[in-house]
């Protein structure tokens, strides 16, 4: 079995489906106007205010448009352009459907659909009349390839941009930022033609928030989502298997600061009960100063970063890194006991196969730095309180180390290689939540196997910097020309 340690404590916070991204505005048909052919394409076009543009084309049978454009409370000055194009089959172009809404201040749109079956919708402003520099770009497909796509857009505030990429086959995508400087990226590939496609989710809800979702092909069907509310967060999410159509694929959650979606909890959440006797506190808004990132290669991975605070000072990071298949990990940051934010710290880096790598911290100022090498290890740590240190290293196969630890000034180093077994505790009080102990505790224990050298095999403790943020691909503005220049 993948996972070991299963707890029946593994908690729910609601319920999220992995199958299909509920919740998301559907294209609305536009109806055939009385005597025309069955199969013709249809569309309807709405302006009032000032400056609004739309350029429509359509090729293929079936097709349907409607674009609503309105200046709102704003300056108005929308542009939209919708391009929906067929020829894959005799029938090509059915069932593609695209909607713009636009209401507010400059916003744009640009919509370009190909293949079979799309529905693409972008609405901007439609919540907040007094929205504005929004801009949303959605394409689905190239060479005439699309299939059973769909994508969704939904701005509503300040400086919101979003751009969804899609190429082949089975994607879904849905984007949802309200206010402030939000940027959003999600980019699926899917390919090749034929193979099996990507779910993403991303909601945003305030402030200079940033979320990138990058997902490839060869297969598999992946899903990442991000939800993110308050504050200065970012989240990055990668994904790539390498499984031939039809296998299981990688999965990844982020969520920063208290968000509204509900969401199940990994396992190894479960674990880490068993490791210290935590219990799930209350959530609390905002997530000031986060970051999160996930990478993962492969297949059948699953990660998972919970961050939430409520500290203005807070400085929470983690980063999880995965390659090969069956790994697992989950973090988790100022979710239990009292969740006061603080300088913590989580990164998690695996290269083998069927590991499990589990942190949870609490409180002020924690590190833990966890990498695992070669296949089927387990490293678990959980610790709260403050100016906690923990630097996990295991580069054989089949290590097992456990860490926990409340109080203040702990650290710990654990090194082991070559299938070992070590648990540290310090400062617990027999799982109780209340009556910590305090102490400057101190364990570095070593393990290295056969041929071993205390002198030149150990680690020195140290933690790498964060990595600079990307900055998500954000399409140029465009233009519309006149329809008849110089007339």
């Amino acid at each position: 079995m993948k996972k070991v340690m299963l707890s029946a404590a593994a908690l729910m916070i609601g319920a999220i489906g992995f199958a299909q991204v509920s919740g998301a505005p559907q294209a609305t048909a536009v109806p055939l106007q009385a005597g025309a052919a069955a199969d013709a394409n249809s569309g309807e076009s709405i302006q009032n205010g000032n400056d609004n543009r739309v350029k429509v084309r359509q090729a293929g049978t079936n097709q349907s448009v409607y674009t609503n454009q309105n200046d709102g409370a704003g300056i108005g000055g929308n542009l939209a352009q919708v391009w929906q194009t067929g020829a894959v089959q005799a029938t090509s172009g059915v069932e593609n459907l695209a909607e713009v809404l636009q209401s507010g201040s400059e916003n744009q749109s640009t919509t370009l659909q190909e293949g079979d079956n799309n529905n693409a919708v972008t609405r901007q402003g439609q919540n907040n009349s007094a929205s504005a520099n929004n801009m949303a770009r959605i394409r689905q497909g190239t060479g005439q390839q699309a299939e059973d796509n769909f994508a969704a857009i939904d701005q509503d505030g300040d400086g919101n941009s979003a751009w969804t990429r899609q190429t082949f086959d089975n994607s879904d995508a849905w984007t949802r930022q309200m206010g402030d400087g939000n940027k959003s990226e999600i980019n699926q590939n899917a390919g090749p033609n034929g193979t099996d496609g990507h779910e993403a989710e991303a909601e945003q809800v305030g402030n200079d928030n940033m979320s990138i979702i990058n997902q490839s092909g060869a297969g598999a069907r992946n899903t990442a989502r991000a939800f993110q509310s308050g504050n200065d967060n970012y989240a990055e999410q990668q994904q790539t298997t390498d499984a031939i159509s039809g296998g299981v694929g990688n999965s990844a959650i982020v969520a920063q600061g208290n968000v509204t979606t509900g969401y199940s909890f990994d396992p190894i959440w479960g674990d880490l009960q068993l490791v210290d006797d935590i219990t799930n506190g209350s959530q609390t808004l905002g997530a000031f100063n986060s970051q999160a990132f996930q990478t993962q290669s492969g297949s059948d991975n699953s990660a998972d970063i919970r961050q939430f605070g409520d500290d203005p000072a807070a400085g929470n990071y983690a980063e999880q890194n995965q390659s090969g298949s069956g790994n697992s990990a989950f973090a988790v940051q100022n979710l239990y006991g009292n969740p006061t934010g603080g300088g913590n710290y989580s990164r998690q880096d695996q290269d083998g196969t069927n590991s499990q790598a589990g942190i949870s911290q609490s409180g002020h100022d924690h590190k833990a730095y966890q990498r695992q090498s070669d296949d089927d290890n387990i490293a678990l740590s959980t610790q709260r309180g403050e100016n906690n240190l923990v630097n996990t290293y295991q580069d054989g196969d089949q290590n097992r180390a456990t860490t926990a630890q409340r109080g203040q000034d702990n650290q710990i180093l654990l090194v082991q290689r070559g299938g070992h077994s070590y648990s540290v505790t310090q400062n617990l009080p027999n799982g109780s939540p209340v009556g910590m102990p305090n102490g400057g505790n101190v364990a570095d224990i070593l393990q290295l196997g056969p041929n071993g050298d205390f002198g030149t095999d150990g680690i020195d403790c140290e933690f790498p910097d964060m990595d600079t943020p990307d900055t998500p691909n954000m399409p140029g503005s465009f233009s519309i020309d006149d329809v008849c220049p110089g007339c």
